[in-house]
């Protein structure tokens, strides 16, 4: 017998509505460690409710009239891209003993099995009730209120975006453009990959670099490029940046809080498409208005500095008040929010005082970068997966999603089969460029692909 994780009840049905009212119970607990299922607050989850009730109704085989078959429903990448076509949104509207106390926790067991239309000890059981909208009425008509069964089905992370926030939202479904940098490339890729990309402050160009210093340009309006040179052999580490407001890329060593070296870089005017001179682009990342900068300062945090203008000193910023490495960061497109995130926590900065904002504990097993909407409304994460029902193997892909920091839910995700490198978010807020890097035998061999993806998603 199967291990139900969750028991289900129809509280109400309503046709006319387009919605029916469930109770979850949480049937399945790891009582000697103090672990309980989650809240499943996926849409994904529900379609499959919907999908699984009619088989569970006496005289009831094969699948409902539109509904998929067992074979698509068991694909949970599927089930999880699909769900929308039938489940338009989930309200959690009550929770009950979440979490448990100790008393109770003392008096729960590790399983709990459906019996006439029940589960022993209800009242002790986490649950949590839904309201479910769904797309059409054929898909309620299989449910009566009192129905119940148990299970086997778990959380997905289907797409949760809204209508509001599709225009300000990459569409991840696709990339609109995929760019192979190396192709226009010639000599011995071994051990060489993109590793940095950056929008100029207009959005007109986007520029890519590799740690053995090649640069290409490529122009936005087509796609097309712009520019592939060589910046030479003595920068360690690149660092790419534009100077504000002008057409002048720069390229320096990564710089560390021990340098004590005099300013060096590289310059490039695309426009003239020839190397300059240029002011010294000082820091890691700047805002796109050139206001702020940050470096890396060497002290307890793993953090940054706010570099300081002129003869204003270095702001220190103290992101966790303890040791918590800052692995990404970007500014908002307004330069009114810097985002730094350590390897599990997120951290929002505001840089005019220095000082933490708001914070994500806990955001993610792994954040490896992420870039920001223009107003700072929403991030594009990669991040380790949530997705490991899908059997992904041993090199364990990256996951690109969208999180909408008015409520700190992940709202889009596309799972990978490659790591990102890096990501950037072109500040007129057309388009998010990732650098994705091939997983096994072709990792670090000049094969990095530069994959655009358009704002906008459908529901189709």
């Amino acid at each position: 017998m199967s291990t139900d994780l969750y028991g289900v009840r129809v509280l109400s049905v309503d046709p006319g509505e387009l919605r029916v009212d469930f109770r979850v119970f949480v049937v399945y607990y790891d009582t000697a460690y103090r672990h309980h299922m989650p809240p499943p607050d996926d849409p994904g989850f529900f379609f499959f409710l919907l999908w699984e009730a009619p088989r569970l109704a006496p005289l009831k085989e094969g699948p409902q009239d539109g509904m998929p078959d067992i074979d698509s429903m068991l694909d949970f990448g599927w089930t999880e891209r699909n769900a929308h076509r039938y489940v338009s949104r989930v309200e959690r509207t009550a929770d009950r003993n979440h979490p448990p106390t100790e008393e109770q926790w003392e008096r729960l067991h590790d399983f709990y099995y459906e019996r006439d239309g029940g589960w022993k000890d209800e009242d002790l059981l986490v649950s949590f009730d839904y309201r479910v909208h769904v797309t059409d009425r054929r898909w309620l008509e299989p449910l009566r209120a009192g129905d119940a069964w148990g299970t086997t089905m778990f959380r997905l992370n289907s797409d949760t975006w809204t209508a509001e926030d599709a225009p300000h939202i990459p569409d991840l479904s696709a990339p609109a453009v995929k760019l192979h940098p190396f192709a226009s490339a010639s000599g011995d890729f071994a051990c060489e990959a993109l590793s940095r990309a950056e929008f100029s402050d207009d959005g007109r160009y986007l520029a890519v670099c590799t740690e053995g210093n090649r640069v290409w340009v490529y122009d936005t309006a087509d796609w097309t490029e712009t520019a592939h040179v060589h910046a030479g052999g003595e920068w360690i580490v690149p660092v790419l940046m534009w100077v504000p407001g002008r057409h002048v890329l720069t390229l320096k060593t990564h710089p560390t809080p021990e340098d004590d070296m005099l300013p060096a870089q590289w310059a490039f005017d695309v426009d003239a498409l020839e190397v300059v001179d240029a002011p010294f682009q000082e820091g890691h990342r700047r805002s796109p208005d050139g206001a702020h900068r940050i470096l890396r300062n060497g002290a307890g945090e793993g953090g940054f500095d706010l570099v300081g203008e002129g003869k204003q000193a270095d702001r220190r910023i103290s992101h966790a008040g303890r040791w918590d490495p800052i692995q990404c960061h970007a500014f908002s497109g307004d330069g009114t929010r810097l985002f730094l995130g350590a390897q599990q926590n997120l951290y929002v900065v505001d840089p005019a005082t220095a000082e933490v904002a708001d914070a994500v504990p806990d955001a993610s097993a792994r954040l490896f970068d992420l870039a920001s909407s223009p107003d700072g409304a929403y991030l594009a994460v990669a991040s380790y997966t949530r997705r490991h029902y899908l059997g992904l193997g041993p090199d364990r892909p990256h996951e690109l999603c969208v999180w909408r920091m008015s409520d700190k839910e992940v709202i889009a995700g596309r799972q990978l089969d490659s790591y990102v490198g890096e990501l950037a978010w072109s500040p007129d807020g057309r388009w998010l460029a990732a650098l994705l890097e091939p997983t096994g035998d072709g990792f670090h061999t000049g094969r990095t692909e530069l994959a655009v993806f358009r704002m906008g998603p459908t529901r189709t």
